[in-house]
């Protein structure tokens, strides 16, 4: 059996690079997203873009049970790894695996059932629902493989390969791009053009998954597993401060939409939509730096290595602050340019967009340490502690500003309700980290 490489010997050069691939991988699978808002905007029309974020908090929802079993389920068997219960690590690995087809088969079936009262709800108008709809059933048609991908590239690092994972999704990412062309600019599929494109390239993560891990000489690979409703029940747990987090981006869209429907109508809606692409850009990048290294603290928690657990933590709070140094002075620099790329030539909507996006900006010099702080606890099994904050985070802080702000201050309010949860966080994370993360009785 192979030896897997998170038992090495990190330096802080070494344990970038592992994350690296990661990072890249997250940067595509987002890259690949804005341009279907790249290709609608410009080729089809603004209202068709819009309707993309209108769908949007359900793709999250998917998205975030993904998530929430790799990343948790993903923290779980690499501490096992760790303890060198590689058998119970398989078996509980393709359980997971199986579970979270079942999960999707579910959603599909409500999905298709409930689809036109469940745009409504997230604010489809008559103008968007046509758009909305065409987007959200070619996305359910696909949505094993849309789920899959998510799972798989937690596992990947898991396994030791997040280079896999990245060839994976670059792979996805060049072939949607591809599509996106030849479905909306040859064929003039519209908005559907843009679904199928983002399908069909999400098989590939999949399919090289399920090819990968089929491998019985892999440290993690498929098996029969048992039933252990436990496990389940633990990396739902473990792992539901990231559907959470998806929610909650799920839910702020869901306000914002409505907030500037009701301000400012559809070009509104556009602008927010805009804000919603980069900020799903920048988060992927601190996401792929914190998911990339957390295996590495789970597995070594179950090994009982207290110095190198305090090591990876200690540049992980270095790299994050650097990344979102970086990131705030790169949207301050490029705003204009960025915002030009999604407003095709609307000076109002470019307006109303670029205030926003250099407001939205200053979210980015905490919000990489809080996403930290959050993938740290659920390393550490501590996925409760993760959910309450995220909970906080969403439901104590945005949503009563985003209900409040704007009706006090217009559309800036609806701007600065996330720079200002984000900084309130950030203090709540870091003494609840100090205080239930003790690093010297891990070991």
């Amino acid at each position: 059996m192979e030896t897997n490489n998170l038992a090495k010997n990190f330096n802080a050069k070494t344990l970038f690079l592992f994350a690296l691939p990661t990072m890249i991988m997250m940067l595509f699978e987002s890259l690949y997203s804005i341009v279907d808002g790249i290709f609608v905007a410009r080729l089809v029309n603004i209202d068709a873009f819009a309707s993309i974020n209108i769908v949007m908090p359900a793709i999250l929802f998917f998205m975030g049970t993904g998530t929430m079993f790799g990343v948790g389920g993903g923290a779980i068997i690499a501490k096992k790894m760790g303890e060198k219960k590689y058998k119970e690590a398989n078996s509980d690995f393709s359980l997971i695996t199986l579970v979270l087809l079942c999960v999707s088969l579910i959603d599909i079936l409500i999905g298709f059932i409930f689809m036109e009262e469940i745009l409504q709800r997230l604010g489809a108008t008559k103008i968007l629902m046509p758009y909305a709809k065409s987007y959200f059933q070619v996305i359910l048609f696909g949505l094993l493989a849309f789920m899959g991908q998510f799972l798989f590239q937690s596992f990947f690092i898991v396994a030791g390969e997040p280079k896999m994972g990245l060839i994976s999704v670059l792979s996805a990412g060049f072939t949607n791009i591809v599509l996106d062309y030849i479905f909306i600019a040859w064929f003039g599929m519209g908005i559907e053009g843009a679904a199928y494109a983002t399908v069909i390239s999400s098989a590939i993560p999949t399919v090289i998954g399920i090819i990968f891990f089929f491998n019985p000489k892999r440290t993690l690979c498929f098996t029969l597993p048992k039933c252990n409703f436990k496990i389940i029940a633990q990396s739902s747990i473990n792992g539901s401060s990231s559907l959470v987090n998806f929610l909650a981006t799920a839910v702020i869209a869901f306000l914002f939409n409505h907030a500037m429907l009701r301000l400012l109508g559809e070009l509104g809606v556009a602008a927010v939509t805009i804000i919603a692409y980069t900020d799903y850009l920048f988060n992927s990048l601190f996401l792929g730096y914190c998911v990339g290294i957390a295996p590495v603290v789970s597995f070594n928690l179950g090994a009982q290595n207290r110095q190198r657990i305090e090591y990876v933590m200690k540049n992980g709070f270095i790299t994050i602050t650097a990344l979102s140094l970086l990131t705030v002075f790169f949207m301050l620099l490029f705003s204009s340019d960025i915002v030009k790329i999604f407003s095709q030539n609307n000076s109002v909507l470019y307006d109303i967009a670029l205030t926003g996006f250099i407001i939205f900006a200053f979210k980015y010099l905490l919000s990489g340490t809080n996403i930290l702080i959050s993938v740290l606890f659920t390393s550490f099994s501590k996925g409760k502690i993760s959910t309450v904050t995220a909970f906080i985070r969403t439901f104590g802080l945005i949503v009563p500003m985003v209900l409040l702000l704007p009706s006090r201050i217009g559309v800036y309010g609806v701007w600065i309700a996330m720079p200002v949860a984000e900084f309130i966080i950030f203090f709540a994370g870091l003494f609840l980290f100090n205080k239930i993360i003790k690093i010297r009785q891990i070991a």
